[in-house]
């Protein structure tokens, strides 16, 4: 701990990694140990003990180091083993050296690298050259292998792990490139696909749309005059009014499927407390269905985040056109509750016929549907978490039932 807070208060402004600090009193203390242990007497004879500590006091300031300056240390290091080796020839010394050696093959620049490579090389050939001439040629070979593997066995293994350490580097900035790219062009086709739809929508859909909007209003001013309680102009007002809304709600979309911005950047949220609006607008469809629309909504709405307000909004939508489309006369409930930690929705209606629709007066035409509906509606549950059923209702037979849970998440 007290070695972790001096690395913090006193030497936060020096790159000293904690970890070279350690290894450094670490090396600090095993040389004191060998010393004690008789490992500093390799040159025969006793020596004073600050000539024996000295030299390990300044490889061990050195070692810290070893990462943050990796030049500067084995610089320090080699001048002081050098001296010590003609002084003494301790073997603490040496064998800090060695890992000074591995630290600057494996944390210096690039030129340091291949310097240690070549001169830790011809250091050896030089020891092994001087031996050979003064003395035999066993005890030449014995000490070109001990020089080798004390100054090029680090080296070259700093080396070989700096080149598996720059390798692995290069493949993940290869991988990450190469999932940029990958997210650029899912970008791209996304972008393309969201432009492809906005067209389409545009082209089609919303032509129909002003089409509708059009014609009804004008047959709504041919009427002009007449009775507001003629219930063919109330449904022809309530089918303008759905035309030109949904005309422009549309071309929002358009506007935002062109651009690059999310949906709910500036999108007009639905609002749970627009159930009743909702509602009231379908009842003439409803009437003309045969269909009474009954509600029950708490009062007032719960607060809750505008993700769950959009997906209600849009399930109850969903699942009251479905009863306009398909359930056959009779009683339409849409309920809302809202319990302690979850919003409940019930839409029940008079279960259609077997072939999926409700009896058809003579001259209308069939009410096309994709099956799309209650796919979408289970999809808009479960991305909040939600449990969406929907199928005939056991208690009550006869009814078809929509039912969706919504958790509650009011702090959204």
């Amino acid at each position: 701990m007290w070695l972790r807070q001096f690395a913090r208060t006193r030497l936060h402004r020096a790159p000293i990694p904690l970890r070279d600090l350690r290894l450094s009193v670490g090396f600090f203390a095993g040389c004191l140990i060998l010393y004690v242990l008789g490992g500093a007497r390799v040159m025969g004879g006793e020596i004073p003990v600050w000539q024996a500590v000295l030299p390990v006091a300044v490889l061990c300031g050195s070692t810290a180091f070893r990462s943050a300056a990796p030049g500067k240390a084995v610089l320090v290091g080699t001048v002081t083993v050098s001296v010590e080796a003609a002084a003494s020839g301790g073997l603490g010394p040496v064998l800090i050296y060695t890992d000074l050696l591995y630290a600057a093959a494996l944390y210096g620049a690039p030129r340091l690298c291949r310097t240690l490579q070549f001169g830790t090389v011809a250091a050896t050939a030089v020891a092994t050259a001087v031996f050979l001439f003064i003395g035999d040629r066993s005890e030449g070979v014995t000490t070109g292998l001990i020089v080798a593997l004390l100054l090029i066995s680090p080296v070259w293994t700093g080396v070989l792990i700096r080149t598996h350490k720059e390798q692995a580097d290069a493949e993940r900035q290869r991988a990450a490139q190469i999932n940029r790219l990958a997210e650029l062009d899912r970008k791209t086709v996304l972008q393309t696909e969201r432009t492809r739809m906005a067209r389409e929508l545009h082209d089609l859909v919303a032509n129909h749309l002003s089409a509708i909007a059009i014609h009804s209003s004008a047959v709504l001013s041919l009427q002009e005059g007449k009775g507001e309680d003629d219930p063919v102009l109330r449904a022809l007002a309530v089918i303008r009014e759905n035309s030109v809304q949904g005309l422009a709600e549309m071309r929002r979309m358009v506007v935002l499927l062109r651009s690059d911005r999310a949906v709910d950047d500036d999108w007009d949220r639905p609002q749970l407390s627009a159930l009743p609006t909702l509602v009231e607008q379908a009842r003439p469809a409803a009437d003309a269905a045969a269909l009474t629309l009954v509600t029950e909504f708490p009062e007032p709405f719960p607060e809750v985040s505008s993700v769950i307000e959009v997906t209600a909004y849009r399930i109850v939508q969903e699942a009251l056109t479905n009863c306009l489309k398909h359930a056959a006369a009779g009683r339409v409930r849409i309920r809302c509750e809202a319990a302690a930690e979850e919003l409940i929705l019930w839409v029940d209606s008079p279960l259609a016929r077997p072939d999926g629709r409700r009896q058809q007066r003579p001259g209308d035409p069939p009410t096309p549907s994709a099956g799309a509906g209650l796919t979408g509606m289970s999809e808009r549950a479960a991305l909040v978490g939600g449990v969406f059923d929907a199928g005939p209702d056991r208690s009550a037979p006869g009814r078809w039932r929509v039912r969706a849970v919504l958790p509650l998440d009011r702090n959204t």
